[in-house]
């Protein structure tokens, strides 16, 4: 947006909020499914374990009787050849569900929090500088270099400037703040420092083919070429 004062403003971007809460989204449904397991499923799953490991034990191993467990198992949904789940091991499992439910969702949680650290902040331009979306002013005249080799790809263009003896550095995002590529023309604008960007190959110079000539007929003579007017001018002798 472009006020009458010529100032442009650049409000986060639909894809932007789109991107952040799908994310979260996701981390968040990941949380939900591990904390599931480590409360109910894996110790569902560890009762089934004993109930069908202690058959297995009294008919398969103790008693010698293969068959008679594989009927009970086919039966029951049990797996024909069960493997021994150690109570450590067991633990592990929860533990390791429990980790990952936690991790995921303060992951989750964090983006939450920094979508909406952002979505009401702006980035803005006037005649003389620029302010990001922190609340910095950067005057155009305090540019020192520019980088824009990731702009044609991802919209990201990264900004060094000199304050109070320091440099420091900042990010024009085009996907995150809706026509932020007008902050970027008008900074280019006004820009006088050193730009790094992307090697780009010269255009290759057009040349144009002369027509093919026709072949001789054999036997044929070539055409004469046209002669010269020479009709005298007028007054001539």
């Amino acid at each position: 947006m472009i006020t009458e004062s010529g100032e442009i403003i650049c409000h986060t971007t639909p894809w932007y909020t789109r991107r952040r809460l799908l994310m979260a989204g996701m981390l968040l449904f990941f949380s939900a499914y591990f904390a599931y397991d480590w409360k109910i499923g894996y110790p569902k799953e560890r009762l089934r374990y004993l109930e069908y490991w202690a058959e297995y034990q009294k008919l398969a191993v103790e008693g010698k009787d293969q068959k008679a467990y594989h009927d009970l198992a086919k039966q029951k949904g049990w797996p024909e050849s069960p493997k021994e789940e150690t109570p450590e091991k067991h633990q592990y499992r929860l533990k390791e569900q429990l980790i990952w439910s936690i991790g995921t969702g303060l992951a989750g949680l964090a983006m939450v929090g920094v979508w909406l650290k952002n979505k009401g902040t702006v980035l803005k331009a006037d005649h003389e500088s620029l302010t990001t979306p922190d609340g910095v002013r950067i005057p155009f005249a305090s540019v020192v270099k520019v980088d824009k080799r990731k702009w044609d790809i991802k919209a990201l263009a990264y900004v060094w400037w000199e304050s109070g003896g320091q440099t420091k550095k900042a990010v024009i995002d085009d996907l995150m703040y809706d026509n932020a590529g007008q902050v970027f023309d008008r900074l280019m604008a006004n820009f006088q420092g050193e730009l790094v960007d992307i090697e780009r190959p010269a255009p290759t110079p057009v040349v144009e083919e002369s027509a093919p000539e026709e072949p001789l007929t054999p036997g044929v003579p070539a055409a004469a070429p046209p002669e010269e007017s020479r009709t005298p001018a007028a007054g001539g002798s």
